[in-house]
């Protein structure tokens, strides 16, 4: 819990972290996908489809939609054992 606490403290001090994972653009595209009736339903909310005039809260929980949708998809192919999209 330690480790937590270190990460949380530079995160709140603006730091960045180092980068160490990389994205699939198939699980990419899949979570855009996934992603948009969640944005549509903020924006219509809001009045409006630019995220910056949405509230924290609504931005963190499209956010959150689309990250768990990109899980999902990743999750799946690890699961399955599935290399690439020719075999999906």
């Amino acid at each position: 819990m330690e480790h937590l606490e270190r990460i949380k403290e530079r995160i709140e001090k603006g730091e960045k972290l180092a980068r160490k994972s990389y994205t699939n653009k198939d699980g990419i595209a899949y979570a855009r996908k996934q992603s948009k009736d969640k944005y549509l339903e903020i924006a219509k909310q809001t009045g409006s489809f630019e995220l910056h005039k949405w509230s924290n809260e609504q931005r963190d929980s499209f956010f959150n939609t689309i990250i768990l949708n990109y899980l999902d998809f990743e999750s799946e192919l690890a699961d399955e054992g599935i290399k690439s999209k020719t075999e999906i």
